[in-house]
């Protein structure tokens, strides 16, 4: 008689279930005791349980299209019950980029830095940080004081390893290192002044013997040597933490912890901040910025109720307005918050938060300072924030008490005018066109960067002490004036890095779809969804694909392009489409480097894939060419997806649909023949 095995009724080797995906596989004839023996170890297949994607700390954009037919990013709601109907002026788009969340990195453009007096390193320590460059040149990961000397300290990245240096000398070289990865380094020195180094999780090169004690002069993303900076870092750091212990390195699936020892803790928040309880300042140079590209990936899929979404101004004529309403404005004597999220980019004369019909307004200037207005009142604020980071700016009244924060911080303003003490006037017009982005009309004061959870609460100073930055998307609480979520966009990043504008006509359609509840449709005119930042990389490896679906596969003297990089001539820019039939990938100007040919009326799987040598493409899983001349892509420009927002190139827009578009940075993830995606793309990975 046959004996009952856990994974299999009558199989003398147990079938092991797949794990606990819905698209995992449990094989053969089960009974519910044998289910629950799987279902302990979380094997057992779960209905909605999405696999990870492992790689997926390294996706820079995962578009679904799913929604409802016609919608775009263009539309603008007001979540307060006032509902106000809001204008769009110029292009300004709505994203899933936000402050929310856990999992955040710094970036440095090669010329930026980061800065900070610690603690000093004598004794035992532990430096860690994870990190990616993104060139293979010399990148410079973080040095303590001067490098040229005894009590410097020096890591960084040359010829694809990673070496220690201080005292004008090489004291440890490693065997690793490679760019456009996430790596994991540490440095350590234990009770005997044995000082090792590690790259993810194993030691490198040689033990080097030091009782040094280094500078407390930290400068992260740039080498100082000799007295004078010599290098910087083009890439990421991530999670960098020192301690005054040796600890064991091993490389971390999670944002770091200010654990016991603890002495600093940055590069892991929406902004530039230590983390630790020393809460040692910060100092940037040039821009380096926070972003949302980080080693960890997300084990939580976007949601607009956890993450929200933002609102992206570009400085040149975007802005939002309410129609002139009465309706819950604060007026004399009322208690009252004004609130927001920003993320600025770039500074003029001065950058509107919002205004109230020249009333009143919150704005930022080029001289480093906040500026709050009301009808008799101005406060103004030194307070030099940083561009590219996240920065929550508050303003409340209680009791005619007027109290601003930053970043929950209660500050001590200079009043220009009015007073901040028995304060009654009028915050707004009694009848108030709200703008956002500008001020008093769409194109004065613009704005450019990110704003989000902007709310104006009447009757109810929300905040009157010091606070922790709301950690969660803002809701409408009791006489809620105004609350812009912006979380109405359509076509959003699933990897939360990009707000997409939709050009033109680009919008979600549910007439003809692969995955999920609908696709990108695009006209063929003019229309494209265009990133606010590069989402593929400039010369190291990348991956682009995406289901596509054509109406017309064009001419020879246009083209239905599902993604292009652009710059500020014609010459050079980066084109991957259709034309005459065929699946191209060229430079414009007519050299053609990639090609297959395709057809009208059915769904391909394109993929485009680059190893740091080789530019692959595949049609359907296949192979269909292969090119190692193609010339390195631009450094900082931005992405368009579906066609090419510039009067140039007007006529090469996609004519068709794309679904399940993914862009990955640092990674080739196909290289030979494979099977096509037969469900949706992950939205979250790698744990």
């Amino acid at each position: 008689m046959s004996k009952q095995y856990p994974g299999g009724l009558i199989t003398k080797s147990p079938v092991v279930p797949s794990g606990p995906y819905e698209d995992s596989s449990a094989s053969g004839i089960w009974t519910l005791d044998q289910q629950a023996y799987w279902r302990k170890l979380n094997q057992w297949p779960i209905a909605g349980s999405v696999q990870p994607d492992p790689q997926f700390n390294y996706v820079t954009m995962l578009l679904h299209g799913d929604g409802t037919n016609g919608a775009q990013n263009n539309t603008f709601l007001d979540s307060s019950t006032n509902n106000y109907t809001i204008t769009r002026y110029g292009n300004t788009t709505q994203g899933s980029f936000s402050p929310y969340g856990s999992n955040w990195s710094n970036y440095f453009d090669g010329s930026s830095y980061l800065s900070s007096t610690v603690t000093s390193l004598s004794g035992q320590f532990t430096i860690e940080f994870m990190y990616y460059s993104t060139t293979s040149g010399t990148n410079y990961g973080m040095t303590f004081g001067d490098s040229n000397t005894s009590t410097g300290l020096e890591i960084y990245q040359s010829g694809g390893v990673i070496k220690v240096y201080s005292n004008n000398a090489f004291q440890i070289t490693g065997t690793s290192g490679s760019s456009n990865s996430w790596i994991h380094v540490a440095l350590t020195r234990d009770g005997s002044n044995n000082i090792k180094l590690y790259v993810n999780g194993a030691q490198q090169g040689s033990t080097w013997v030091s009782s040094a004690t280094f500078s407390s002069t930290l400068q992260i993303g740039v080498e100082y040597y000799s007295a004078a900076i010599t290098g910087y870092l083009s890439g990421y750091i991530s999670n960098f933490r020192i301690l005054n212990v040796t600890s064991t390195p091993t490389v971390p699936t999670a944002p770091l912890t200010a654990i016991s020892g603890t002495t600093f803790l940055t590069c892991q928040s929406n902004r530039f901040i230590d983390n630790s309880a020393n809460n040692y300042t910060i100092t940037k140079t040039g821009t380096p910025s926070v972003q949302r590209f980080n080693p960890f990936g997300t084990s939580t899929a976007y949601s607009t109720s956890v993450i929200g979404g933002s609102a992206y101004y570009d400085s040149s004529g975007d802005s939002l307005s309410t129609p002139a309403s009465s309706a819950n404005n604060p007026q004399s004597g009322d208690d009252y918050t004004v609130e927001a999220w920003i993320y600025i980019t770039v500074v003029g004369g001065v950058t509107t938060i919002y205004s109230g019909n020249s009333v009143g307004y919150f704005a930022y200037r080029s001289a480093g300072r906040f500026e709050f207005v009301s009808s008799s009142l101005e406060l103004r604020l030194t307070f030099p924030v940083p561009l590219n980071q996240w920065c929550h700016a508050a303003v409340t009244r209680q009791s005619g008490t007027v109290r601003m924060f930053i970043n929950g911080a209660l500050t001590s303003p200079t009043v220009a005018s009015g007073s901040a003490t028995g304060n009654t006037d009028t915050l707004v017009g009694a009848s108030t066109v709200y703008y956002f982005g500008s001020y008093t009309d769409s194109t004065s004061g613009p704005f450019g960067g990110y704003i989000s959870n902007f709310r104006i609460v009447k009757g109810t100073a929300v905040y009157t002490a010091a606070f922790t930055p709301p950690t969660a998307p803002l809701t409408a609480v009791t006489n809620t004036a105004i609350l812009l979520n912006n979380i109405n966009g359509a076509i959003f990043d699933n990897a939360m890095i990009n707000n997409l504008e939709t050009a033109g006509n680009a919008q979600i359609s549910t007439s003809v779809v692969k995955y999920g509840t609908g696709s990108m449709y695009f006209n063929g005119t003019n229309n494209c969804c265009l990133t606010t930042q590069s989402a593929m990389s400039s010369s190291g490896p990348f991956t682009f694909e995406c289901w596509a679906y054509w109406n017309d596969t064009g001419l020879s003297t246009d083209m239905g392009m599902l993604c292009s990089q652009y710059a500020s001539s014609q010459s050079g820019r980066m084109l991957f489409g259709s034309q005459s039939g065929a699946l191209v990938l060229r430079v414009d100007g007519g050299t053609v480097y990639l090609t297959t040919s395709v057809s009208t009326g059915t769904w391909y799987f394109v993929a485009w894939t680059f190893d740091g040598t080789t530019h692959r493409l595949f049609l359907n899983g296949t192979l269909a060419s292969s090119s190692t001349s193609v010339p390195a892509l631009y450094t900082g420009v931005n992405t368009s997806i579906g066609g090419q927002p510039d009067s140039l190139l007007a006529d090469y827009c996609l004519d068709g649909y794309m679904d399940e578009v993914r862009i990955t940075k640092g990674v080739a993830r196909y290289t030979a023949t494979f099977t096509p995606p037969t469900s949706a793309f992950p939205n979250i990975g790698p744990n």
